[in-house]
């Protein structure tokens, strides 16, 4: 089961750009979260897609 909780930036999927925005407004959670203290925070989980290898895909 994953961790439920009404933090804002949970279930969401954000840019390279956005993601900072969000780390600027929360911190890192490797420095506000060092010891798993505050919940299950303790990396930001991250997927790096290339456009130019899933273009051909995105039509099926």
């Amino acid at each position: 089961m994953r961790y439920s909780d009404d933090k804002p930036y949970r279930k969401q999927e954000y840019t390279k750009d956005e993601i900072l925005q969000v780390v600027q407004f929360y911190g890192w959670p490797q420095e506000w979260n060092r010891n798993g203290e505050r919940g299950p925070e303790r990396y930001i989980e991250v997927q790096v897609w290339d456009v130019l290898i899933i273009q051909p895909y995105q039509g099926i």
